[in-house]
């Protein structure tokens, strides 16, 4: 059996060493001679579109213990790893509470997430309509909102963690900041993300895929045996999304490698969805009347409570089984057929199976995705387990169903499911006893430019007479594409050509880095892009084209200022009149989650890169 060492989790907090005191006073005497302290001190945010939680590590004490923050506001004295992703603003003042404080409060902001980028699919819990009208009528712009709620977490977290050292260690501590993003996340949301965790104060912030994070901490409280060449799912199943991603055992010596092994997908399959059927539930036991009062009251707010911390949690998939949910002081009249007697609802394990049954079906579909692209890439290997990790990946049921359909394939569940992504991202940073090697990219990145033209493979496209003679045809030119396993750290060099009037050069230029989600084929007889044929991952469409999710990723602004001119060649059109170009590359490195751009001419970096996100083309 393959043993892993990893700092050991304790809730609740870790102790510090009796003789701490000698060593705050050795430490001080060192700051000051002007040397700064080596003590760090870990802390992960999982920033949740439902609900959030916060996990530490102090590196340097002796037996390292990863702790989650446990007692928050309006917890109503349960310990719990995570509070709710609520926020509600006095429209006056423009104070506002935060968490479980905001439950039950009007105009409560929630999935202000899901609006750091609105073209994220939202999960059905949440209102349709006009994004844009929403985001209009909010308090605050969302990353704003998004920043309050953060930095209200982490300065709450701070206190809590203050009441297990003294504020002098904490002071003297190095911080380092993980925080952790769904594996389908954009690249508009996790920049946003950044943005708002830098407003709140934490800042550099290193960003972690949520599955990535579950892995770490599955194989670590599980202590699971694996060999090289093992593949698993982790199946991240939150309040409001489900996020899936694969990975292989590469290596074993002299730590544990793992590689992505195909593109993380997911849905919006959440355990949320189950409150909102619970409430179409109970609106047809009691009928449209009835209901239009029971929802006001707080009897109802108690029965929601009920099935959300006890019932749904409680279900083990037994069809006989019984719960009792009641509904204080609500006057509903009596219906014991449906087991409605004196203000208590007898609900039976196969109503609550039908109130499970559409969201269980997604994420078995969303399982068998998983598995089927794992088996094309690996054919004939087989899936050695399933991680279930999230609020939602704690339930019995869930396990059950996904057991029972996949009886070949282990499938394993942390007890401390809710809050492993925190732990997870707070193991990412330590003595890396684990580490992810490579990703497998979700997208095509690359840009539009004018190419020379085919006669044959870019017939009908609209073309363009060049500063040089030539006819030229705008063409998709992809750097990364779908599918493609990219080691982390690896630099990917984006090529660009500008021309320019003569005696003009730019200082600031801008370049569209583009993305495609979808894998399409031009057709050379068609016009339009066509989805007939689905070919591998490495296939993209060849032409710009709308309407198949082909958009701008973000606009990357570059400072020329600092460029030789001497790098600035003289050129002649085919009309004898002067201009000038420039070549250089445009240099990608994969940092965890996020891409980092700078350029280069040469081969020698130069001038600087900013990366501005926005929302579509």
């Amino acid at each position: 059996m393959v043993q892993f060492i990893y700092p050991a989790m304790s809730d609740p907090p870790p102790r510090f060493d009796e003789n701490l005191a000698d060593y705050l006073h050795q430490m001080k005497s060192l700051s000051l001679e002007g040397q700064d302290s080596d003590e760090k001190l870990v802390i992960a945010l999982d920033f949740g579109t439902t609900f959030s939680g916060i996990a530490y590590c102090f590196l340097n004490q002796r037996n390292a213990k990863i702790a989650s923050i446990l007692d928050w506001p309006g917890a109503e004295g349960e310990s719990v790893p995570k509070i709710p992703t609520r926020i509600c603003y006095d429209p006056e003042t423009n104070d506002f509470n935060w968490g479980a404080l905001a439950n039950r409060m009007e105009n409560t902001i929630v999935g202000v997430k899901l609006l750091l980028d609105p073209q994220q699919e939202r999960p059905l819990y949440l209102p349709t309509g006009d994004i844009g009208q929403e985001i209009s009528q909010l308090p605050k712009p969302p990353v704003n909102i998004a920043a309050d709620f953060i930095g209200a977490l982490y300065q709450h977290a701070l206190n809590e963690i203050a009441k297990q050292v003294p504020v002098e260690y904490m002071d003297m501590c190095q911080k380092q900041f993980v925080l952790s993003v769904p594996a389908i996340w954009s690249d508009t949301a996790k920049y946003a993300t950044v943005q708002a965790a830098k407003q709140a104060g934490l800042y550099p912030v290193t960003l972690i895929k949520e599955p990535e994070a579950a892995a770490l901490y599955t194989m670590h409280s599980l202590d699971f045996a694996m060999k090289e060449g093992d593949a698993f799912i982790v199946c991240d199943a939150g309040g409001g999304t489900v996020d899936l991603i694969s990975y292989e055992v590469a290596a074993l010596t002299p730590n544990l490698q793992l590689k992505e092994l195909v593109p993380g997908t997911g849905g919006m399959a959440g355990s949320l969805g189950l409150n909102q059927r619970f409430v179409e539930t109970v609106k047809n036991l009691v009928g449209e009347d009835q209901f239009h009062d029971l929802k006001k009251t707080k009897g109802f707010w108690l029965a929601e409570k009920a099935f959300d911390k006890e019932v749904k949690k409680a279900f083990r998939g037994r069809l006989t089984e019984e719960f009792f949910i009641n509904f204080p002081m609500a006057s509903l009249d009596d219906n014991p057929d449906l087991g409605l007697e004196s203000n208590t609802w007898r609900i039976t394990g196969k109503e609550l199976s039908q109130i499970f049954a559409p969201l269980i079906t997604n994420i078995l579909r969303l399982i068998d995705d998983q598995i089927k692209s794992v088996q094309r890439r690996r054919p004939g290997q087989p899936i050695t387990g399933i991680f279930l990790v999230g609020g939602f990946g704690s339930s019995q049921y869930l396990r059950a169903c996904v057991a029972r359909r996949y009886l070949d394939i282990q499938v394993l569940q942390p007890n401390d499911a809710w809050g492993a992504i925190a732990k997870g991202a707070v193991l990412s940073q330590l003595e890396r006893e684990a580490t992810v090697t490579s990703a497998s990219f979700t997208k095509h990145y690359g840009v539009d430019s004018w190419e020379t033209i085919d006669p044959i493979a870019d017939i009908d496209q609209p073309t363009k007479i060049w500063r040089d003679g030539t006819t030229k045809v705008k063409r998709m030119t992809w750097y990364i594409k779908k599918g493609d396993d990219i080691a982390r750290d690896q630099k990917i060099r984006f090529s660009f050509y500008r021309e320019f009037d003569k005696g003009c050069p730019p200082t600031i230029i801008e370049d569209s880095l583009v993305e495609c989600a979808d894998t399409y084929v031009l057709s050379p007889k068609l016009k339009k892009c066509s989805n007939s044929d689905r070919l591998s991952y490495s296939e993209a469409p060849r032409h710009p084209c709308k309407g198949r999710r082909i958009g701008k990723n973000c606009t990357l602004i570059t400072d020329l200022r600092s460029v030789d001119r001497r790098k600035f060649k003289e050129m002649i059109d085919y009309k004898g009149r002067p201009y000038q170009s420039i070549s250089y590359d445009l240099v990608v490195t994969l940092k965890s989650a996020l891409m980092e751009f700078s350029m280069e001419i040469d081969g020698v970096q130069i001038g600087t890169v900013e990366a501005r996100y926005g929302t579509g083309m």
